[in-house]
């Protein structure tokens, strides 16, 4: 019997996105390779350097990059339709990786892109492959859109940021997708753990500078420094806005969240490997080395989850 081609599908996540290194080390450490990748945005860079060859060529780049680096990297414009228009970066890019048709590559590679005035959904799987990851990557906000082959196309993750349909399409029988979409309930629980601390630390400041009074007189300061404090953090609240990159960050965060859950529901995946990221901000990209051993340890704490599909795959070998 003809063994299952297996897919990757690897999620958008800008600087998220390194964790895809080490999640296909991971994977490759215990026999799954890939037959077929695709992926949205950061994960179309990654996917293409893996479906290329030159996944550690991007490895040692990404990993040397500094915050300095990251900032040189930005060519800032006032009349593009972005903050960046990414050029420098994906020419930087391709400098440490190379580029090459994708018809070429060994693996089966597609990236998939978002039609800036159609809203469709367009699917890249000829030309080099450099210029389909920058079309794949125009970030809404800080990638200019990419005039490509006749539409000015944005980022894939505004309407497919896990690309399972396409790698289903591509021929992949078993898909692995790769979430890295940040749980907005997830990050709200953070949040709020964080106001507990703060109330905690304050009522037990509040509890020592009491502690030489009567337990009436240490009630009645401990409730109006609680006062007090809360004034002050609502205060601060209000004067301190978000900037830019955050509500940026925040706003992609949140899209890409629940446009996944949908999509899943539609196009679900064999198994779904969701690395926890949630420290990592969009223009972290200096942050590599962290990213990628998250990306490998995640992949061995599913080593059970994996078990399933290393199996299917042997079995019809």
């Amino acid at each position: 019997m003809n063994r299952p081609r297996l897919g990757l599908a690897l999620g958008s996540g800008s600087a998220r996105g390194w964790a895809h290194i080490g999640v296909l080390q991971g994977l490759a450490g215990r026999g799954l390779v890939p037959d077929v990748i695709t992926g949205a945005s950061v994960g179309a860079l990654v996917g293409a350097a893996s479906a290329a060859g030159r996944l550690a060529d991007l490895e040692r780049w990404v990993c040397a990059l500094t915050q300095r680096d990251v900032w040189r990297l930005v060519d800032t414009t006032f009349r593009g339709g972005g903050v960046m228009t990414g050029n420098r970066l994906m020419e930087a890019i391709a400098a440490g990786i190379g580029d090459a048709p994708i018809e070429s590559l060994p693996v089966t590679f597609g990236a998939v892109a978002t039609d800036l005035y159609t809203g469709e959904e367009i699917w890249l799987r000829e030309g080099l492959f450099m210029a389909a990851v920058r079309a794949s990557s125009g970030v809404p906000g800080l990638f200019a859109p990419t005039w490509h082959e006749g539409r000015w196309l944005i980022d894939g993750g505004v309407v497919n940021p896990v690309p399972v349909s396409l790698c289903r399409a591509l021929g992949a029988d078993i898909v692995i997708a790769v979430d890295l979409s940040r749980s907005v309930t997830k990050v709200t629980m953070r949040a709020r753990e964080r106001v507990n601390d703060t109330a905690t630390n304050a009522a037990a400041q509040a509890g020592t500078t009491g502690a030489t009074v009567t337990d009436e007189g240490s009630a009645i300061l401990k409730k109006w420094s609680g006062l007090v404090d809360g004034l002050v953090e609502s205060f601060r609240s209000k004067r301190t806005e978000p900037g830019l990159l955050e509500v940026m960050n925040n706003a992609v965060n949140i899209m890409q969240d629940r446009i996944t859950r949908s999509r899943f529901a539609i196009d679900p995946a064999d198994l779904v490997l969701r690395p926890d990221l949630g420290d990592f901000q969009l223009m972290d990209f200096h942050r590599a080395r962290e990213a990628i051993d998250i990306g490998r340890s995640h992949v061995e704490q599913a080593a059970a989850l994996l078990e399933p599909v290393q199996a299917q795959l042997l079995a019809n070998q």
